[in-house]
C-alpha cells in the first residue's frame, strides 16, 4: 500500500495556512481577489504548503461571469455547427 502524499500535520498546517490567509484577506479587503495554494518541496515532513493572495488579478462580478459564459457558449455552438 502506498504511503498518503500529506501526512496529518501536513493538513493541519495546509487548513491553518487557508484560515491565516483568509484572515489576512478580510482585514486587507482584498476579498475581491483570487487565493492560490503553493505546494512546498522542502523536505519537512510537517510542511503541506501556503496560500497566496493574487493582488494583480480580480475575481469577475456575476453579472461578468454570465458574460463569459454566454459568449463561450456561442463560440461552442459556432464550432459545433462548422464542424457537423
Amino acid at each position: 500500500m502506498s504511503r498518503p502524499f500529506l501526512s496529518r500535520s501536513a493538513i493541519a498546517d495546509v487548513i491553518k495556512s487557508q484560515e491565516r490567509t483568509n484572515a489576512i484577506q478580510k482585514r486587507e479587503g482584498l476579498t475581491g481577489h483570487p487565493v492560490r495554494f503553493t505546494v512546498c518541496g522542502c523536505p519537512d515532513p510537517n510542511c503541506g504548503g501556503w496560500h497566496t493572495v493574487k493582488t494583480d488579478t480580480t475575481i469577475p462580478s456575476a453579472e461578468e461571469c454570465a458574460a463569459i459564459i454566454k459568449t463561450d457558449n456561442a463560440v461552442r455552438k459556432r464550432k459545433k455547427n462548422m464542424a457537423g
